[in-house]
């Protein structure tokens, strides 16, 4: 299915840049935005170079007021929101003893409300067609990880964030899941050492680091009318069985 009106949250760089562009090769229209207008650029001009187009904005998703605008703008002029990937994150690091408290407030403002506030303001165009598709980006750190206790504990509520959606919405046409992505070439680890990263290859089903095409296709298909009757799970992506 192509031609759909798709916003992806944090589509600029990464993950969520390769969605960006995924679903634009697909046919369908796509808005998106991010904080760094580097990236802004960047993506609408990889767009344009594969001859698709992405409407791409400087925005940052803590910034409520400006989303809620940008959403009710996108639907004045497309009359319709079909998939919402909310993809945008931050990953402080720290444990209870080093995590300050702007760092735990800037992980979940991110992370768990920022998925809040752009599912609001999306849902009910969706409830009023009953059709609609939402895809929440969470991590394996969700499950607990050493060192990493705002971002571990803002992305474990997204499961739970992801699941609430879907029983509350199944009978009214709205799907909602989660993909987890293994280690990848994102914005968050392509600083990491030589040693992190090899580590990381040994984190994936594949015996090396995904690319973020990959975490895509699994956004892609998620959103698509192949999982057409696939909604609250957490699909994992480049990841050792559990």
């Amino acid at each position: 299915m192509s031609g759909r009106i798709v916003l992806i949250t944090g589509g600029t760089y990464g993950i969520g840049r390769a969605a960006s562009l995924g679903f634009a090769a697909q046919g369908d229209k796509v808005y998106t935005f991010g904080v760094g207008e580097a990236a802004t650029k960047g993506v609408m001009a990889l767009a344009r170079e594969a001859g698709h187009e992405v409407s791409a904005a400087t925005l940052d998703i803590t910034d409520t007021a400006a989303v809620r605008t940008l959403i009710s703008d996108i639907l004045a002029r497309e009359g319709r929101i079909d998939v919402l990937v909310n993809n945008a994150a931050v990953r402080p690091t720290g444990t209870i003893e080093t995590a300050s408290d702007e760092e735990w407030d800037i992980a979940f403002d991110v992370n768990v409300r920022g998925m809040f506030v752009a599912v609001k303001a999306v849902l009910p165009q969706m409830l009023a067609r009953k059709q609609g598709v939402i895809v929440n980006v969470a991590s394996g750190s969700g499950y607990g990880r050493g060192g990493l206790l705002a971002y571990g504990a803002s992305k474990g509520a997204v499961f739970a964030f992801t699941k609430c959606l879907a029983i509350d919405h199944a009978a009214q046409g709205i799907r909602v899941n989660t993909v987890v992505p293994g280690f990848t070439e994102t914005g968050m680890t392509e600083d990491f050492p030589e040693k992190v990263m090899a580590m990381g290859a040994g984190m994936s089903v594949a015996g090396r680091v995904n690319k973020p095409e990959e975490i895509a296709n699994a956004i892609l298909w998620l959103a698509s009318d192949q999982a057409s009757v696939v909604s609250g799970i957490t699909l994992e992506a480049g990841t050792l069985p559990r």
